[in-house]
């Protein structure tokens, strides 16, 4: 599960309460307003999830910060709260992959809605539930909405209401919003950027690509819905257009709004909308992706160099193998006959220190030199630079000269430098030699980076050193900045996220038949690659109960799946099922589907079991026994 700091749990909720805006049916502000129960399904979820992140929270945070929230919706504003409020603003003001200016004026408009909006029982109901540690039902009903003081609201707030409905409910935009948030970024300007794989494009570049702009109508086809990517251009030109004109105050409330549909603020390196950058998204593009509507200055010395040949593979690696790069047969399939070459360059000190200085944080330390790489395709004297690939490129770098003693290894690993910020991909250390090494499915600029995270309800833990080595790994975070929870629960859908951060594989875009994980969910796109890439099964033929507390069979079956993507062996004989099991007195409560996952959970040492004797299949996993299990799966790979 998505894991926010406590102020940005606070926001999360009153934001998904406030998401109704581009959806109300308003013919004439001053008119009353017609909610329909199709319009707030599209909100639901947003709110269903926020107040169970909410109702997770530990006892003694929980109840002080429900008694803030009830003293505020209450008309009772306290200093406090006040407080509350701008320390909300300060941080989401503070996120380096959102960076939204947003006041505590802004907040205060926002909560200020959900006051107004939810009629007094439904959110006396909604509080409860949070209050009392157990979420029932806090879907939001049209009688639950109070439409005069909407339509009062709407008077009061007219500019950025009207935007909303006329340039978000459009259609072919909220389809965007609603299928692709993930993957929309927006500049400061209101451009709208699309994330595939690492490399992140405008609109514009992708409609005068054709083949970009057949694979992103193949995969709007794929969708089930009659959008082409034309009519997402022009949707987000008006968008752009009617966003601009807004006042700054207005403007700052739009972006608060845009985040809580999860779309991240970007900024263009070069003015181009084709850069590399973004997070993983829709999976990389067919054949590659390259940039050659961009100019691309090569910067740095080079290291490095080879030409590659498509049908062998290549390993480009500097003269004192501090760094290679293992490039496979079939990297890209989209060879016209241009001569292929990668390249290692590393900045010089005073490049790398300026970066230095702007990623280093408390708690992460650029080590070592700052690489750039590039793989170039020349023909006819044209340069083309390919920024995403078919086929991953393992990239492995020596530690020497790092002092170890200081910096522990095993917490080191491979960040990509974008936009000043530092973006973790993924790095295994292997004691023999010296070295970390991971996959990328793009170039751009890179580093070690070291990452040392802990949590103070952790000290004297059990699981203390996995899960300090998988929050350093990024595949865990806290459930508040410095809270871990070991002993809170884990759902199906959040032992999926922890997969597929584990494997660092691109999100897939190829639909699924689960009816109960939908495109607004923030598990979507890990339950979806995880599906796509045979990881996870549904409960049954249409339901993946995402939010069901995993049972220890499941995540045994998902981790061994996990091991059988990694191309490890998961082999196992009947005997040996037989025998594993045999060890076990509760062998018998081990579902029939499950024994062999169960089985080879012990002889691979994956898992367990809860004592000697017992395994315990159908008991569900803490959070401490999930990352345990993780981190001895990231160790195999």
């Amino acid at each position: 599960m998505k894991r926010f700091s406590l102020s940005k749990i606070i926001l999360a909720f009153v934001l998904s309460l406030t998401l109704i805006f581009p959806y109300l049916n308003v013919t004439a502000l001053a008119d009353s307003v017609t909610i329909t129960q199709d319009q707030l399904n599209i909100v639901n979820p947003f709110i269903t999830q926020a107040a169970t992140t909410f109702a997770s929270l530990p006892y003694n945070q929980r109840e002080e910060v429900v008694q803030k929230v009830r003293n505020f919706v209450n008309g009772n504003i306290s200093q406090t709260t006040s407080n509350l409020l701008n320390s909300i603003a300060n941080t989401l003001s503070s996120i380096n992959t959102t960076n939204y200016n947003v006041t505590a004026d802004n907040i205060v408009l926002l909560a200020q809605a959900m006051k107004t909006f939810i009629t007094s029982d439904k959110r006396k109901s909604i509080l409860d539930q949070i209050e009392s540690g157990t979420i029932t039902d806090v879907t939001l009903k049209p009688k639950d909405i109070d439409t005069d003081a909407l339509s009062s609201f709407n008077d009061a707030h007219s500019n950025v209401i009207n935007f909303l409905i006329d340039n978000v409910q459009t259609g072919s935009l909220l389809n965007l919003i609603q299928e692709h948030h993930n993957n929309l970024r927006i500049d400061d300007n209101f451009k709208v950027y699309y994330a595939l794989g690492d490399t992140v494009y405008s609109l514009d570049d992708i409609s005068k690509n054709q083949d970009l702009k057949d694979l992103a109508n193949e995969l709007l086809k794929d969708m089930g819905n009659n959008l082409t990517l034309d009519d997402i251009v022009t949707a987000a030109d008006s968008f752009s257009s009617a966003a601009r004109g807004l006042s700054s105050d207005n403007q700052n409330l739009l972006r608060a709004v845009l985040n809580a549909y999860g779309i991240q603020n970007y900024t263009p390196s070069n003015g181009s909308g084709n850069n590399s950058g973004g997070s993983s998204g829709s999976g990389t593009i067919g054949g590659g992706s390259s940039s050659s509507g961009t100019e691309v200055t090569e910067v740095g010395t080079l290291v490095a160099s080879s030409n590659v040949d498509l049908t062998k593979e290549t390993t480009v690696a500097s003269s004192d193998n501090a760094i290679s790069l293992y490039i496979p047969a079939g990297v890209i399939t989209n060879n016209d006959g241009s001569t292929l070459k990668v390249s290692i360059n590393v900045l010089d000190d005073t490049q790398a220190k300026t970066i230095a200085d702007k990623v280093n944080i408390a708690s992460l330390t650029l080590l070592g030199k700052v690489y750039e790489f590039y793989f170039k395709a020349t023909k006819d004297g044209k340069d083309t630079y390919i920024s995403s690939f078919d086929k991953p490129i393992t990239v492995k770098l020596s530690l020497n000269g790092i002092d170890t003693t200081k910096y522990d290894p095993k917490k080191i690993s491979l960040f990509k430098i974008d936009n000043d910020t530092a973006i973790y991909k993924g790095g295994k250390y292997d004691k023999t030699t010296n070295t970390i090494t991971t996959k990328l499915y793009g170039f751009s600029t890179y580093a070690l980076m070291y990452y040392n995270k802990t949590f103070k309800d952790i000290s004297n833990h059990w699981a203390k050193s996995d899960i300090e080595y998988m929050a350093s790994k990024h595949i865990t975070d806290g459930i508040t900045s410095d809270t871990f929870n070991p002993e809170g629960n884990v759902t199906r859908a959040q032992f999926a996220a922890f997969l597929i951060k584990l494997l660092n594989v691109p999100y897939q875009t190829k639909a699924t038949p689960f009816t109960d994980v939908k495109s607004s969910d923030w598990y979507y796109n890990d339950v979806t690659t995880a599906y796509n890439i045979g990881l996870v099964k549904g409960i049954s033929s249409d339901k993946f109960a995402p939010n069901d507390n995993i049972t220890r069979e499941q995540m045994a079956a998902m981790a061994l799946d996990a091991l059988k993507y990694m191309g490890k062996d998961t082999a196992i004989s009947q005997d040996e099922v037989t025998k594993f099991l045999a060890q076990y007195k509760d062998t018998k409560d081990v579902s029939g589907w499950a024994k062999e996952a169960v089985a080879a959970s012990v002889k691979y040492n994956i898992m367990n079991g809860m004592t000697q004797v017992t395994y315990s299949p159908l008991s569900t996993s803490t959070r401490a026994q999930a990352i345990a299990v993780i981190s001895r799966l990231f160790d195999m790979q």
